[in-house]
């Protein structure tokens, strides 16, 4: 292969991590580590997903069935989780500045010492959802 032409396939390589990122979340339903960045699984389900550590900024995750599924430590700064089932789901210690998760049901959800700064719960759920401080909200409980 000449130069450029390795040159290229390395660089298409590099650009595009999220593509078989996104197909091991879709084949597997887990992808602890993963870039997700920019991915798009709205209306989706990913039942007791293994997100651990996951980058999933600027990702839309809305209307997706997120029960039980893990994503502790993950960067997902912006994500769209609008309208979203996130019950039980954990988030301990995950970056979610400015995060849309107007809509959602986070009832069950662990959200300890994650960076909450500018997110939205405009109409969300938080029934015995543990909060960013450790307090334990029955703001919306029925």
């Amino acid at each position: 292969m000449t130069r450029p032409l390795a040159l290229a396939a390395c660089l298409m390589a590099l650009a595009t991590p999220t593509f078989s990122d996104s197909t091991e979340l879709s084949d597997t339903g887990s992808c602890p580590g993963c870039d997700l960045t920019k991915a798009a699984f709205a209306g989706q389900a990913f039942v007791g997903a293994n997100l651990i550590g996951a980058t999933l900024e600027d990702s839309d995750f809305s209307t997706t069935d997120l029960f039980l599924a893990q994503l502790d430590e993950a960067r997902a700064d912006r994500i769209n989780l609008r309208n979203a089932s996130l019950k039980a789901a954990t988030f301990v210690g995950a970056s979610l500045r400015d995060a849309d998760f107007r809509g959602a049901d986070l009832s069950g959800a662990r959200l300890k010492d994650a960076d909450i700064t500018n997110a939205r719960f405009d109409g969300a759920i938080l029934c015995n959802t543990v909060m960013p401080d450790g307090e334990l909200s029955r703001e919306t409980c029925r």
